[in-house]
């Protein structure tokens, strides 16, 4: 003789009835209607409209003034295997891909916008912009 289980929330949440007792999703009570009973009433959402020349507030370009960004010069990149790697020692050079004299790359972020030359500023490296390659659009 097996004795049944007395839940004090049985009819509450139909999906742990049926894990429990191993039927349908349906609760007891709900076994009895029909199909168009149970079905779920979806009723419309109404959006507000939505002007494009509303008076809303925009970001303003001096927000972003202050956000700090990578900023690299590359003079060149090259590929070479780990073993190479492990070899290099003082004196090892490695072959770049570009040419003496061709503008170096400034990069931001990892994308190019910029390309220059070489200048010695006081007892520092800098770079005069020559291409810039990434206009802003407005």
């Amino acid at each position: 003789m097996s004795k049944k289980f007395d839940d004090p929330l049985e009819g509450l949440d139909p999906i742990m009835e049926e894990v429990f007792s191993g039927g349908s999703s349906m609760s007891r009570s709900d076994r009895g209607k029909s199909q168009e009973d149970q079905s779920a009433k979806v009723s419309e959402v109404a959006f507000p409209t939505l002007n494009p020349d509303s008076s809303g507030r925009k970001l303003e370009f001096d927000m972003f003034r202050k956000i700090p960004v990578s900023v690299s010069v590359e003079l060149g990149r090259a590929q070479v295997s780990l073993k190479e790697i492990f070899e290099l020692s003082e004196g090892s050079i490695i072959e770049l891909d570009r040419l003496v004299g061709e503008p170096l790359d400034l990069v931001v972020n990892g994308q190019v916008v910029a390309q220059g030359e070489v200048v010695a500023i006081d007892n520092n490296y800098g770079l005069r912009v020559t291409h810039v390659i990434a206009q802003p659009s407005m």
